[in-house]
């Protein structure tokens, strides 16, 4: 583990003397410190509810982690590449992508570990969540996942953000993103989530500022 971080905190440092390309955010380039205190610290600390189960929690715990929703898996997939150094020498914004705060959101470890790497997808109302048992209400089957409702539009806004931003294939149906994004818009907290991750790293998710640009959206 100790040898991963040392790793990690070299390749920041070999991002951070390469200029950015154009979009995206240029100004986090260490993974573990947006998933650590910045992401506990600025963006949840006085809590806040987890995005797939909407499970409420008033401080950081074991149990939770920063969960990316386009997924670290899907990110090396999309760059051809395996190791980190490998996909850092692919594209310089490589660790901006991980550390990018609008791509975390908060997530039980035991709902990460389940859906890590699998596509979002709609299951259908006759297949049962499989984390009754923690008020969960998340579909899963064979490498696809449905989130429950309320976080749809959470969902495909930020595939969205590190599709324009990245310039990162989207991983599933765009139509089913854009109907995603129209029955759950931003409200109010992922509207001041917003603000603060512009705080941050000084970038935005437009789809939030202007709901309409999904429509500009082509396949592709």
């Amino acid at each position: 583990m100790r040898a991963v971080v040392i790793a990690l905190s070299c390749l920041a440092a070999y991002a951070a003397a390469i200029p950015a390309q154009a979009g995206g955010q240029n100004q986090l380039a260490s993974p573990k410190a947006s998933a650590g205190q910045l992401f506990w610290g600025e963006l949840y600390p006085a809590g806040g509810t987890s995005l797939y189960c909407g499970l409420p929690f008033t401080a950081s715990h074991h149990s939770l982690m920063a969960s990316p929703v386009y997924s670290h898996k899907h990110i090396k997939s999309a760059l051809r590449c395996s190791s980190d150094q490998e996909c850092l020498q692919s594209n310089p914004q490589y660790l901006y992508m991980l550390s990018d705060l609008h791509n975390l959101y908060p997530e039980l470890t035991r709902i990460e570990l389940a859906r890590r790497g699998a596509q979002f997808g709609n299951l259908g109302a006759e297949v049962p969540s499989e984390f009754d048992d923690i008020g969960c209400n998340l579909k899963a089957s064979f490498q696809l996942i449905e989130p429950r409702d309320e976080a749809k539009g959470n969902v495909a806004r930020a595939i969205f953000y590190m599709h324009i931003e990245y310039g990162l294939p989207i991983v599933g149906q765009l139509q089913m993103f854009k109907q995603w994004h129209q029955m759950d818009p931003p409200d109010a907290d992922e509207k001041a989530r917003n603000e603060t991750i512009f705080r941050l790293q000084g970038t935005r998710n437009r789809f939030i500022d202007d709901p309409s640009q999904v429509e500009l959206l082509i396949k592709g």
